[in-house]
């Protein structure tokens, strides 16, 4: 019998197809592949991704000496790997897939529903692992089919420049803004302590460009020179905005307006009422009007905080490869994300149709019957590796995952990198008035509108934030377009083109 499991909240996540250097990230020694059963699995090419394949790899094969794991690249991104394998019907076995991006191609067919396969293994339960990740693998609302196996729990969190932090005064002469060391900020940690922060650290960075031959070379190394921001916001991923925005009373994609085959789809995309613009005003006026974040994400992007160029981050664990990447010679640690709300998210893989079509010469008899195992039965194995114990330790050794698993939530190699004394708790513990949202609310649009949704949701969001959209009179109400107009116009915009794509995947 079907578990049941309870909805909560979210999606994201989340990845970049940055590929290092200009090395093959996917050149691997040859294996021998006589007699053994040979599955492949697309991955992306960042580097994260590359280590986290070869730990997988790895240590599946340890334990199924008879299948050989290889992979197969996904160039130029997820959507554009995956629409290459539409078009052509040569899917590989098994697929990396973002919780916020498979809905497209698991409501089409693409990949296998992972039900059937947990409900004939003893030895597998997805009851282990957190609901809200389960309730990503959905494609909308009303679906209940698991399309990816979720590997980590990607809860949104504040990256710090510890070594930043302990060179920026507050009123008062202590470090830390004021509040004289970290755990004592970390006590006090929530909205307005983070603003008064920010005020702080954007203070000490305009006074050392002011008078430049008086930056220490500490201050120098920290990074609180010309240039850095204060606070690298990604105000365009859902998982970080949409938490913002509710925190300010508004939301992006209203469910409560959903009426069935009634619905007005336009109350539903609620990026227009005044109660969101309201929001949009005021993450505005406190968050960029001030100068704490870029108001252009063109240049730079996530290389900021891992090169000393932001003191915070809104961001997840997966984040540490960057950071890593980068050579960086701060001190990293973590603060709950500051806000009312949280976002989410997941990444995993899926296993695809193509892979039940697929048989190896060298596949074994499934038991108890006289049918070989197909490549699917195999990938089962592999997606199942990748969410045990051993599994997400694998990973885990990378300091880049936190556990899908519910039971290792305080124990696990995760815990373990870069020291057992940082703030991991940030990035599981429930915060006291904090609400998990359910950022995946985009999945009750039909799935080929999603995509559309979400870029031009972000687009929004890219001009919220600048100062040209925005009379410098605040206190209006927002819902005067007419005193609104600029910002009203870019919404109008981008929300027509995302009508446009949602009527005509329902007349399709």
């Amino acid at each position: 019998m079907m578990k049941k499991f309870i909805t909560v909240l979210l999606a994201l996540v989340m990845s970049a197809a940055v590929f290092v250097g200009c090395s093959d990230p996917f050149k691997e020694e040859e294996e021998n592949t006589e007699g053994k059963v040979t599955i492949q699995v697309g991955v992306l090419g960042t580097a994260t991704e590359q280590e986290a394949f070869r730990k997988y790899k790895n240590g599946f094969q340890e334990k199924y000496t008879n299948v050989v794991v290889q992979q197969v690249q996904l160039p130029g991104g997820y959507s554009t790997a995956m629409d290459n394998f539409v078009a052509t019907g040569n899917f590989p076995d098994v697929v990396f897939t973002p919780g916020d991006q498979h809905a497209a191609y698991s409501s089409r067919g693409h990949f296998l529903d992972l039900r059937t396969f947990d409900e004939a293994d003893d030895t597998f339960s997805f009851d282990g692992i957190y609901p809200e990740l389960i309730d990503t693998t959905h494609y909308n609302e009303s679906d209940e089919g698991i399309w990816f196996m979720p590997r980590d729990y990607n809860k949104v969190v504040t990256f710090v420049n510890k070594d930043m932090l302990a060179l920026v005064p507050g009123e008062n002469g202590q470090m830390y803004a004021g509040y004289g060391s970290f755990e004592e900020l970390k006590k006090a940690w929530n909205t307005e302590p983070f603003y008064e922060v920010c005020a702080a650290v954007l203070k000490k960075i305009e006074a050392n460009e002011e008078n430049p031959d008086a930056v220490t070379d500490a201050e120098k190394k920290a990074g609180l020179t010309k240039g850095t921001n204060v606070v690298d916001a990604r105000y365009n991923w859902s998982p970080v905005y949409e938490a913002m925005i509710r925190h300010y009373g508004g939301k992006m994609i209203d469910t409560s307006k959903l009426a069935g085959d009634a619905t007005e789809w336009a109350q539903v995309l609620s990026v227009d009422t005044p109660e969101t613009v309201s929001a949009y005003k005021n993450l505005y006026k406190e968050l960029s009007k001030p100068g704490y974040i870029r108001q252009s994400l063109a240049s730079g992007g996530a290389a900021a905080f891992p090169n000393k160029k932001a003191a915070f981050w809104f961001t997840t664990r997966p984040s540490l490869g960057d950071v890593k990447a980068a050579n960086a010679t701060f001190t990293v640690e973590f603060l709950p994300f500051p806000y009312d709300y949280v976002g989410v998210g997941c990444s995993g893989y899926a296993i695809t149709k193509k892979a039940a079509e697929r048989v190896s010469e060298y596949a074994e008899v499934k038991a108890g019957t006289t049918e070989k195992m197909t490549n699917a039965d195999y990938a089962w194995e592999f997606v199942k590796y990748i969410a045990s114990e051993d599994g997400q330790n694998a990973f885990g050794e990378l300091g880049m995952g936190v556990p899908s698993l519910m039971s290792m939530k305080e124990s696990g190699e995760w815990l373990k990198y870069g020291g057992k004394e940082l703030n991991h708790k940030a990035f599981v513990d429930e915060v006291e008035g904090q609400q998990t949202m359910a950022v995946n609310d985009i999945f009750c649009f039909p799935a080929t509108a999603q995509k559309t949704v979400s870029e031009n949701s972000i687009s929004i969001m890219t001009y919220v934030v600048k100062d040209g959209f925005w009379p410098d009179d605040l206190t209006v109400d927002a819902g005067n377009r007419t005193h609104y107009d600029k910002i009203y116009a870019k919404i109008d915009q981008y929300k027509n083109v995302m009508m446009t794509r949602i009527e005509g995947s329902l007349n399709v």
